[in-house]
């Protein structure tokens, strides 16, 4: 199993406990503040179930290169750390705009979001050559030849 796909399971699994424990405080009224839930559900949604499928997918469907190495999986990289730092901006400017409106938390929250609209992006570059047909993958190497 290649280290992207570990590293997106493993994350995965920690985002998961997270929100586990996040959708459990919100359940108590003195730990309940208005952020808590939209927190939760982008570590649910984000930070657990879509690492979860872009580590399996990456994993499950075949690389252009038989070789595990950095170069390779450049996009899949590029996908980690895009959806990782963007999930952890708003982990910190969500409850804050909150408690701060009309500061620079709003427009870390827009950063955040750019963050994954380039993770998301770089995964659907690097898995689409991979999401081929038969006959497809025929032709390719036939054209190489």
């Amino acid at each position: 199993m290649p280290l992207i796909t570990r590293l997106f399971i493993k994350t995965g699994l920690v985002y998961f406990v997270i929100s586990l424990l996040i959708g459990i405080s919100s359940q108590i009224p003195s730990l309940h503040f208005p952020a808590i839930t939209p927190l939760f559900w982008h570590m649910l949604m984000l930070g657990w179930i879509t690492q979860i499928i872009i580590g399996v997918s990456l994993w499950m469907f075949p690389g252009r290169k038989k070789e595990e190495s950095f170069q390779n999986q450049r996009l899949g990289w590029i996908a980690y750390a895009g959806l990782n730092s963007g999930l952890f901006l708003r982990v910190i400017s969500e409850p804050l705009i909150y408690a701060y409106p009309n500061t620079i938390w709003g427009e870390l929250l827009v950063v955040s979001a750019v963050l994954h609209f380039v993770g998301i992006g770089s995964y659907v570059l690097e898995i689409w050559p991979r999401v081929m047909s038969r006959k497809q993958r025929l032709n390719r190497r036939k054209k190489r030849k």
